[in-house]
């Protein structure tokens, strides 16, 4: 029985093991990208030079090495086995699609930098969506680059990845996400917005525990999945807000 979503799920193959693990029980539905992990050369590199510091570039580039290495080394067999053994749906979204789940039915929703991909007007239509679909006291966790406030890295430049691309492009970041946008688009959307990863406008860059506050998620069935955050690959480059249905 289905009872957690994951909504813009990258390559699995490209997790890591002991996060991958985690989704392989059949519990979860992944919705997201089957096609193959790009990697942007060429125009979107002499942008990275322009914009940004010579550590921010190899962090960039090592980042996208590694997932084409981890890809490479992951032979067909294996990456027809972990999609045999995981539910994954390709997804796109459009403004006024229903997802295909009963009200009141999933316990947990996760989406890790997907929301960034989407127009407010479809990430709230999305979000409302995930309202009707979780059950009371359920968790729709939701982890977007914290765009303009981030102290701990540079600002996302504007038209990310590529100022040249059309807004058409699904690799195009769409919102520019902080504390306070996602924050208020969750409240709007039905949720208790509880905030755990972000920056201020002070710009202080502020670390909630779950289990620190964990009164605010009585009644919520999936605990071990909130308290436990590991399998967030950004964790500590992410803005990352929860909101719980009461």
């Amino acid at each position: 029985m289905i009872t957690r979503l994951q909504l813009g799920a990258s390559r699995l193959e490209a997790l890591d093991a002991n996060v991958l693990q985690k989704f392989l029980d059949k519990t979860w539905i992944h919705y997201g990208d089957s096609k193959p992990v790009q990697v942007h050369t060429g125009s979107h590199f002499m942008e990275l030079i322009r914009k940004h510091s010579i550590s921010y570039i190899i962090n960039t580039i090592l980042k996208r090495l590694w997932r084409i290495i981890k890809n490479t080394n992951t032979s067909e067999f294996e990456i027809d086995e972990i999609y045999r053994r995981t539910n994954f749906c390709d997804f796109y979204y459009q403004k006024g699609d229903r997802l295909p789940f009963d009200d009141n039915s999933i316990n947990f929703i996760f989406s890790e930098h997907f929301f960034e991909h989407l127009f407010l007007d479809e990430a709230l239509s999305l979000l409302l969506e995930c309202h009707r679909i979780l059950i009371p006291s359920g968790v729709i966790r939701t982890c977007v680059p914290d765009a303009d406030l981030r102290t701990y890295e540079p600002p996302e430049p504007i038209g990310f990845p590529d100022i040249r691309l059309a807004f058409t492009d699904p690799i195009k970041h769409k919102t520019r996400w902080s504390v306070y946008s996602l924050g208020e688009a969750i409240k709007i959307s039905g949720f208790d917005a509880l905030p755990l990863r972000y920056c201020n406008k002070e710009g202080e860059f502020i670390k909630v525990d779950p289990s620190n506050i964990a009164s605010e998620y009585e009644g919520c069935p999936e605990l071990e999945l909130i308290f436990d955050m590991t399998y967030i690959r950004r964790i500590d480059n992410s803005l990352i807000v929860d909101g719980i249905k009461k």
